[in-house]
């Protein structure tokens, strides 16, 4: 590491919030660059920041376990940080796939959802980004979009092959999901898709749909991105412009209205309260009262498009 990018992450302390956000700097691939994880304190000021070792793409998919280790994603990598040094840990082999969301369970297990689900890159898909794909080594295509178990030692468990829904790029997979507090199901998406899909991970099997929302054009706006269970069975949803909060047989409760748009990821917090949002297009995260819907905390990385680095968002509870 040069010495212009030295890390000096803190020692977590209780309401410190974690940013995914990758320097992007590769002219011939907009997702590459030196990966970092941003770390400001409860009033969203400026603690300390990781630089990512192994990492090339986009940190993402931040989320703190059961024992306070933060977790993050990078292609084929899973990082995880301890909490009492603010230090990457050695890497753990996980099952090479493109991880990019996490589910703790009380036993220890985790689940980990697969962004990608394609053979190739679809067709056209330049026209939209210049990403260089990873592939799975023992079979070439990006993924499967598929749920993955592991357990307390983090040995790979089970293999949930789920369902995914159809969405405009035809690369995605299982992009955001949650464990339901009574851990029994799981709730989740395909970005920009039409289903807040359920699976079963006690019986192994496909759920009905929470929310299905009708025809195939998402310019109707009628699109679901980012979700997560607060401790009660309430579902956080982000739409774009707009969160909801659902109940548990997935009828909106409430909706908060949000400045600009392309809220990709949400977090609930230690006090459930409150749940924190990142913004991949304008590079904010906003903390927001649930009860109020007011807005109490903003951070600005100053990455806002074309740089689209904000890619994950969590709270060390403490």
């Amino acid at each position: 590491m040069s010495e212009e990018h030295v890390s000096t992450m803190q020692p977590f302390a209780a309401g410190d919030i974690f940013l995914g956000c990758t320097l992007l700097n590769d002219p011939h691939d907009d997702h590459a660059g030196i990966g970092r994880i941003l770390q400001y304190d409860a009033d969203c000021k400026p603690k300390g920041v990781l630089y990512t070792e192994g990492t090339r793409h986009l940190v993402a998919g931040l989320a703190v376990d059961r024992d306070g280790v933060l977790w993050a994603f990078d292609d084929h990598l899973v990082i995880h940080v301890d909490p009492v040094t603010g230090r990457q840990l050695p890497r753990k082999d996980f099952l090479p796939r493109v991880y990019r969301s996490a589910s703790f369970a009380s036993d220890g297990s985790v689940y980990l959802g697969e962004h990608l689900c394609a053979e190739a890159p679809p067709p056209g898909i330049e026209n939209l980004t210049t990403v260089e794909f990873p592939r799975v080594p023992d079979s070439g295509v990006l993924g499967y979009g598929n749920i993955y178990r592991y357990n307390a030692d983090w040995e790979l468990d089970c293999v949930f092959e789920v369902e995914n829904a159809p969405e405009p790029t035809r690369f995605k997979g299982v992009t955001h999901s949650t464990l339901h507090p009574d851990e029994r199901f799981i709730a989740y998406t395909t970005e920009l898709g039409k289903r807040v899909m359920r699976y079963d991970v006690v019986e192994g099997r496909q759920m009905d749909d929470l929310v299905t929302y009708p025809g195939e054009d998402i310019s109707d706006g009628l699109f679901a991105i980012a979700v997560r269970y607060l401790p009660d069975g309430r579902l956080l949803l982000t739409r774009g412009r707009t969160m909801e909060m659902l109940d548990e047989e997935g009828r909106v409760m409430r909706e908060y209205e949000l400045p600009e748009y392309g809220w990709s990821d949400v977090s609930s917090c230690g006090d459930p309260r409150y749940a924190l949002l990142s913004n991949i297009f304008t590079g904010i995260m906003l903390k927001i009262d649930l009860e109020t819907g007011e807005l109490v905390g903003r951070i600005d990385t100053g990455q806002a498009k074309p740089l689209r680095a904000l890619a994950g968002v969590a709270e060390f509870p403490g």
